[in-house]
């Protein structure tokens, strides 16, 4: 496998940045829980009307997690889907050196980032950082500092955005948030507000532990 990943033959690497970050994504959570997600199919209703497939990379809850994890990879054509295809037909051992491989990759890309934007206003760094985060296939590996230890170096704004990217909601935050919504429309004699995403994932993080 080492040889596999240097090469980068055969895998099926996104070429799209947004879809890089979402193959990403799925290598950090591997990486973090140790073991492979299940590709599965979901679907949504809105207006009354069923919609998709869409297809999201899930990890169920274990021993060590006692929450489960799902991040959504969209329609069937995008190359995030194919690529979470592949790799669930990977042996575990293949699949966790793929997710050490690029988690050394980031590290190195962070650090490479750091310097370039601190210095920048932050919608132009929050661009330069999410170029560079879709680079992380590509980077050479790093024996710098953890990742969070990287993070923590970057302002707070610039630190959230970059958590958020790389990291997305947890999967039942979501049916928090629609709680909120329900919630705030009934105070508002039906009138929709939409509530601040963020602000309200901090307060769920904080009720959550």
């Amino acid at each position: 496998m080492p040889e596999l990943v240097e090469s980068h033959v055969h895998v099926p690497i996104p070429s799209d940045p947004v879809e890089r970050i979402r193959a990403l994504r799925v290598l950090r959570e591997v990486y973090r829980r140790g073991k492979k997600p299940s590709l599965e199919v979901t679907y949504r209703t809105v207006g009354g009307s069923t919609c998709g497939p869409y297809y999201v990379a899930r990890w169920r809850k274990d021993s060590r997690f006692k929450h489960g994890r799902t991040l959504y990879l969209d329609k069937s054509e995008n190359e995030s889907v194919s690529f979470v295809e592949w790799l669930v037909s990977l042996d575990r051992s293949e699949v966790l050196e793929l997710a050490r491989h690029l988690m050394r990759n980031l590290r190195s890309v962070l650090k490479t980032l750091l310097t370039e934007v601190l210095s920048l206003p932050y919608k132009k760094a929050r661009r330069v950082l999410t170029r560079g985060l879709a680079l992380a296939f590509d980077a050479r590996p790093s024996n710098s500092p953890r990742i969070r230890d990287l993070l923590e170096e970057l302002p707070d704004r610039l630190e959230s955005f970059a958590v958020r990217t790389l990291g997305g909601w947890p999967a039942h935050y979501s049916s928090y948030l629609r709680k909120v919504i329900r919630s705030r429309r009934r105070s508002l004699d039906g009138r929709h507000e939409v509530p601040d995403v963020e602000l309200e994932l901090e307060r769920w993080k904080l009720r959550h532990g």
